[in-house]
C-alpha cells in the first residue's frame, strides 16, 4: 500500500493516477519500444505514462473503509470500472486538459490491440494545451494520435482538441495556424491559416509509419502547406518574413531539441529540384530517391510525355523502371504501385514525386522547344551582311541578278527553271505555298538544279530526306516544318507518302490518331499527333507516271535536254577543273551566304492583289481549277521577293493593325513570263521530255513529208529510224514514243511476231507556241490601275 499516492488520489484522483502512470512507464521496456516503432514521444512535458496493472496493489485492501472509500473515488472519476478493473491498463497515456492547464480527460493508446479498443478516451479536453502559450505557430490535428505524432517528429507545436469547445479564444497568441484535418476556416479570421495535405485517406499517424525511410517526411508536409487566407498575400510571405519566422520558430524550439526540423511552410517550388540534363537523360534527385528518365526529346508536342522513367533507391540500392505515358492516370498507377513494391519506398511519396517530376519535365519540354524556336528563327547578321543584303533586295534588276547568281555558281541554261524553283522556295513564306517538281531523263541535271536552288535558300529554312514512309511525316511533331522547304531528293523515295504531301500541301496541316497500348495495364488507348506547315515541297523524278494528284499541286518543270544545253553543261564541267573555274567556285560561296541572307531579311507578310478581278487564264478543264491556284501564289511570291521595293502598308481589322503588300503591274508581268513557261501546257498530260519528243518528231517528220511531197500522216517511220536521227536512246525513245502512242499523237502499225514496227505522226503542231494564249493570260501592261486598295476595315488577312 502507498500511502501518499492514496493521500493524492483522495485530493485530486486524475492527476495522481496520470502522475503514477508517468512513473510507470520508464521501467516498462514493452511500452517504451511501442512509442519508438510508432513514432511517438515520451517526453515528460506531456506526462505520458504506462497503466501496467500496480495501481490496485498501491491502494488500501477493498475490505477497509479507507480501501472502499478510494476505489469508489476511482470508479466515479472514470479511472476504475464497476468491476474494480483499470480502464487504461495495457495502455500509454497521455493527459488532457484546459487552456489554464487544468487535467480534464486522458487519452490512452493500447500496446497490444489484440486485448481490446486501440484507443480510449476519458473526458475531454487539448493535448498539449501548453503550445497554445507558447508558440506563434500552432499545428491543430483531428485526432490526439495525430498530434502526438507531429510532437514525435519534433514538432512541439502541436495539438489536437477533444470533446472541448473548439473557439478562436484558444489560437489568440498565435499569428498563424496549419490545418492538418477538416476543420472551418471561420474560427481563425486575424491570422493566417494553411492546411497540411495528406494522401486522401491517409492520416497523419500512418503516413509517419509509411514514410519511415523518408527524412523528415512530415517536415516536407509542412513546408509545403497550402495557403488558404491570412495576413499574408501569396501561398507564403515575403521571403524576408519567411527566413525571420522560420528563426523564431527554430529558437523557440532549441531548448526540446537541436535535431528540431524547421516549421515555417514555404512553397516548394520546381526549381528546389536538383535536377542534372544531359543529350541522353534527365536526373532528378529528391532526398534519397533519384529519378532518371530518357527520351523527354523525344516529345516535342506538348501533351504528350512518353518516356522511360527509372527511380533509385540509394539507401538500400533498389530501383525500378518501365516504359510509360505520364499523362495516362493508369499507367501512373501502375507504375507506383509497381515502384513502390520494387523499391520499398512510400507510394504515397512516390505519388508526390511523380507530380513534381512531371511538373518539371513539363518545364523542361517547353523551355527544349521554345529554345529550339528561337534557335531557328534568330539568325543573327551582321551589319555587313544585312547591308549587302539589302543591296540585293532593293536592286531594280533583282530577278537579272537571280539569274546571273546561279550562272556564278556553276548552273548554265535552264534560266526558266532556276527563276521558277527560286521563287518556289521563297513562296515558303506564305501562306499557300508553291510545290515544285523538277522532271527530266536520268542524269540530265535535275538534282543539280534543286541543289543550286536549295543552296541559296537558309538551312533553318530547309527539312531535306531522302525518303518518306507511308506514316514517317505523322511523326514529324519534333521538327517545326511551318514556312519551311520540304526538299525530298527523288519522287519514288516519297512515292509511300503521296497522300499525305498531298494533304499537306493542301490543308497546310495534318493530323493522325493512332492506337498505343498502355504501359502495366495493357489497355488499348488513342494518341493524337499533329504537324503542322504550311511547306513548300521540292522534289526531283525521272518517271513519266507521278501522281497526278501530286503534280495538279505543284509547278512541274522540265530540264532543257537539247544537244545545245548539253554542250554548255560539258564545257562549264571543262571549265570547273581549271583554276578560275576553282576561283568561280570560291566566289560562289559568298554568293550563296549573300542569298541566305537576303531571304532571311524577308518578312512573312500577308500579299493581296488589287487587279485580282481583271486577269485571266484558261478554264476548259478541272485541273485549271489548281493551276489558276499556283498563277495567284506565283504573283504573290514574286511580290514577297521584292517586297523592299514595295511600300508596306497598313490597315485596321477591329482592334488589330496589319501590316501587307500589294502586287504590282511590274510583279504580275514578270509571273507571267514564268507562268507561261511552267503552266502553259498546250500539249496536255504531257511530261517535258515527252513533250521534247513530239515536237522533235514533228520538225523531222514535217521535213520528209516536205521532201517526199507526201502528208505528215503518210509518213512512216520506225523506232531505228527515230533513233538514228534524233539521236534518242533506244531505252528513252521506247519509252517516251509509248506514251505518245497512248496519248493519241502517234498510231503504231504492224509491229506482231517477227514483223517490223512502224510509227505515223498525228500531231497538227498546235500548242508548240503562243502558250500565253492557251492559258489565257491577260498582259500586264492593258491592266487598269484600281480606284481602290485594300486599305479598308473590311480586309482580312
Amino acid at each position: 500500500m502507498n500511502d501518499d499516492l492514496t493521500g493524492r488520489i483522495e485530493a485530486q484522483p486524475l492527476a495522481a493516477v496520470i502522475d503514477y502512470y508517468a512513473e510507470r512507464l520508464p521501467a516498462n521496456p514493452r511500452a517504451l519500444g511501442f512509442l519508438e516503432r510508432h513514432r511517438l514521444t515520451a517526453d515528460a512535458k506531456l506526462r505520458v505514462g504506462f497503466a501496467d496493472r500496480t495501481l490496485g496493489a498501491q491502494l488500501p485492501a477493498k475490505t477497509v473503509r479507507a480501501g472502499r472509500a478510494v476505489r469508489r473515488l476511482l470508479q466515479e472519476t472514470g479511472i476504475l470500472r464497476a468491476n474494480g478493473r483499470e480502464q487504461f491498463r495495457g495502455l500509454v497515456t497521455v493527459p488532457l486538459t484546459g487552456l489554464q492547464g487544468n487535467l480534464t480527460g486522458v487519452y490512452g493508446l493500447r500496446i497490444d490491440p489484440k486485448q481490446g479498443a486501440k484507443e480510449t478516451t476519458l473526458g475531454g479536453g487539448i493535448f498539449n494545451a501548453a503550445a497554445l502559450g507558447h508558440f506563434d505557430e500552432i499545428i491543430l490535428c483531428e485526432c490526439v494520435l495525430d498530434a502526438w505524432t507531429f510532437c514525435g517528429a519534433g514538432y512541439k507545436h502541436a495539438v489536437a482538441v477533444v470533446d472541448f469547445p473548439l473557439t478562436s479564444e484558444l489560437f489568440d497568441k498565435a499569428k498563424r495556424v496549419l490545418l492538418a484535418g477538416p476543420f472551418s476556416h471561420d474560427l481563425f479570421q486575424g491570422r493566417e491559416l494553411l492546411r497540411i495535405v495528406f494522401p486522401e485517406g491517409v492520416s497523419v499517424h500512418e503516413y509517419a509509419l509509411q514514410s519511415q525511410s523518408v527524412d523528415d517526411s512530415l517536415g516536407k508536409r509542412i513546408r509545403a502547406a497550402e495557403w488558404i487566407s491570412g495576413s499574408a498575400n501569396a501561398p507564403a510571405a515575403c521571403e524576408e518574413t519567411a527566413a525571420k519566422d522560420r528563426k523564431e520558430q527554430e529558437e523557440k524550439l532549441a531548448p526540446v531539441t537541436s535535431q528540431t526540423p524547421l516549421t515555417s511552410p514555404a512553397p516548394l517550388p520546381l526549381d528546389d529540384l536538383d535536377v542534372e540534363t544531359s543529350e541522353l537523360e534527365t536526373t532528378i534527385r529528391i532526398e534519397d530517391r533519384r529519378w532518371r528518365v530518357r527520351g523527354l526529346q523525344r516529345n516535342a508536342t506538348p501533351g504528350v510525355m512518353r518516356v522511360n522513367v527509372a527511380i533509385f533507391n540509394d539507401k538500400v540500392n533498389r530501383f525500378h523502371v518501365d516504359q510509360l505515358d505520364l499523362y495516362h492516370a493508369r499507367s501512373r498507377r501502375s507504375f507506383l504501385s509497381d515502384a513502390a513494391e520494387e523499391t520499398a519506398l512510400s507510394e504515397y511519396d512516390l505519388r508526390s514525386d511523380l507530380a513534381r517530376v512531371l511538373m518539371k519535365l513539363e518545364q523542361l519540354q517547353h523551355q527544349q522547344l521554345s529554345s529550339e524556336k528561337a534557335k531557328e528563327e534568330t539568325v543573327s547578321l551582321s551589319d555587313a551582311e544585312r547591308s549587302e543584303a539589302l543591296e540585293l533586295l532593293t536592286d531594280a534588276r533583282l530577278i537579272d541578278r537571280i539569274l546571273e547568281d546561279f550562272e556564278q555558281c556553276g548552273i548554265v541554261g535552264e534560266q526558266p527553271g532556276k527563276l521558277a524553283g527560286y521563287l518556289a522556295a521563297t513562296s515558303r513564306l506564305l501562306e499557300k505555298p508553291l510545290g515544285l517538281v523538277i522532271q527530266s531523263s536520268s542524269a540530265a541535271g535535275k538534282s543539280a538544279l534543286a541543289d543550286a536552288i536549295l543552296k541559296l535558300m537558309p538551312p533553318e529554312a530547309l527539312f531535306r530526306c531522302s525518303a518518306l514512309t507511308g506514316q514517317s511525316l505523322y511523326y514529324l511533331g519534333k521538327e517545326n516544318l511551318q514556312h519551311k522547304i520540304l526538299a525530298i531528293a527523288e519522287e519514288e523515295g516519297a512515292s509511300q507518302s503521296a497522300y499525305q504531301l498531298k494533304l499537306l500541301q493542301s490543308e497546310g496541316s495534318l493530323s493522325l490518331v493512332a492506337t498505343s497500348k498502355e504501359s502495366g495495364t495493357g489497355r488499348t488507348t488513342t494518341e493524337r499527333y499533329d504537324v503542322n506547315g504550311p511547306v513548300a515541297m521540292m522534289m526531283t523524278t525521272t518517271s513519266l507516271n507521278v501522281d497526278p494528284e501530286l503534280l495538279n499541286r505543284s509547278l512541274v518543270i522540265t530540264i532543257d535536254e537539247s544537244v545545245v544545253q548539253t554542250e554548255a553543261i560539258l564545257q562549264q564541267q571543262r571549265f570547273n577543273a581549271t583554276l578560275p573555274g576553282w576561283k568561280q567556285q570560291v566566289r560562289a560561296e559568298k554568293i550563296i551566304k549573300l542569298h541566305r541572307s537576303a531571304q532571311r531579311l524577308l518578312r512573312r507578310l500577308p500579299v493581296f492583289n488589287p487587279y485580282a478581278e481583271q486577269l485571266g487564264f484558261v478554264g476548259s478543264q478541272t485541273r485549271h481549277r489548281r493551276d489558276h491556284q499556283k498563277y495567284l501564289s506565283l504573283i504573290k511570291a514574286v511580290t514577297l521577293l521584292h517586297q523592299y521595293q514595295h511600300e508596306v502598308k497598313q490597315c485596321t481589322v477591329g482592334d488589330k493593325t496589319i501590316e501587307y503588300l500589294e502586287v504590282t503591274r511590274a510583279d504580275i508581268a514578270k509571273a507571267n513570263m514564268i507562268a507561261d513557261w511552267a503552266l502553259g501546257r498546250s500539249i496536255d498530260e504531257l511530261s517535258g521530255p515527252t513533250r521534247r519528243l513530239l515536237v522533235e518528231l514533228d520538225d523531222w517528220v514535217r521535213a520528209t513529208a516536205r521532201a517526199k511531197g507526201l502528208e505528215v500522216s503518210e509518213v512512216e517511220f520506225t523506232r531505228r529510224d527515230a533513233r538514228e536521227t534524233l539521236g534518242w536512246t533506244a531505252t528513252y525513245l521506247s519509252r517516251h514514243l509509248e506514251h505518245l502512242c497512248q496519248a493519241e499523237y502517234v498510231v503504231r502499225s504492224g509491229g506482231g511476231l517477227g514483223k517490223l514496227c512502224r510509227y505515223r505522226l498525228l500531231y497538227d503542231g498546235r500548242g508548240r507556241e503562243g502558250q500565253t494564249a492557251v492559258i489565257g493570260l491577260v498582259d500586264a501592261a492593258s491592266l487598269v490601275e484600281p480606284k481602290l486598295t485594300a486599305t479598308t476595315d473590311d480586309l482580312a488577312p
